[in-house]
């Protein structure tokens, strides 16, 4: 009998019910995990490294991202060095922005960016439909959300009224 571990934040997940998860894209690993029933057998590569958590994270969400959205981006929107910010106007109402955040500037994994953590059903992204999970947001109306706590970004998205951009990289 193995021992079992707990996953950690930052570990890489290899393989779910034996089956490799080389070259899927995020979404077709969630959708394993949430079809797997009882228990299910993770194959893990422990990373204790804080700063290449933060790069995985990003390479996850630029690769999910490009590899899902071959329709959706011009041409304009790539460069060589890889996605470029991109604005997106939403008209805030009753049912608010309707997404959540994640990370931020002294957050428990690090100094981390602030990332798309969901996106409600209902709300003004919902709406517009361009803004993804993982996209990062790097201003909210012309104020940076760069090396931000995640409170501060959450109070600067709270108080928005009306139109909001938000300059976003997929």
């Amino acid at each position: 009998a193995g021992k079992r571990k707990q996953s950690k934040v930052g570990d890489r997940i290899v393989s779910v019910g034996g089956q490799p998860v080389d070259g899927l894209t995020h979404s077709e690993v969630v959708a394993m995990l949430k079809n797997s029933y009882g228990n299910i057998s993770l194959q893990v590569v422990a990373d204790t490294n804080i700063s290449a958590i933060a790069s995985q994270v990003e390479s996850l969400t630029s690769s999910s991202s490009l590899t899902a959205s071959t329709d959706t981006h011009t041409e304009s929107e790539e460069s060589e060095w890889g996605p470029r910010p991109r604005s997106i106007t939403l008209e805030k109402g009753c049912e608010g922005l309707g997404f959540s955040i994640v990370g931020g500037f002294g957050s428990p994994h690090g100094d981390l960016p602030i990332y798309v953590k969901t996106v409600f059903s209902k709300g003004a992204a919902a709406v517009d439909g361009r803004l993804k999970r993982g996209d990062q947001i790097l201003s909210v109306n012309g104020e940076s959300l760069q090396a931000v706590t995640h409170e501060q970004a959450v109070t600067i998205l709270k108080k928005q009224r009306g139109t909001v951009t938000l300059d976003v990289l997929s």
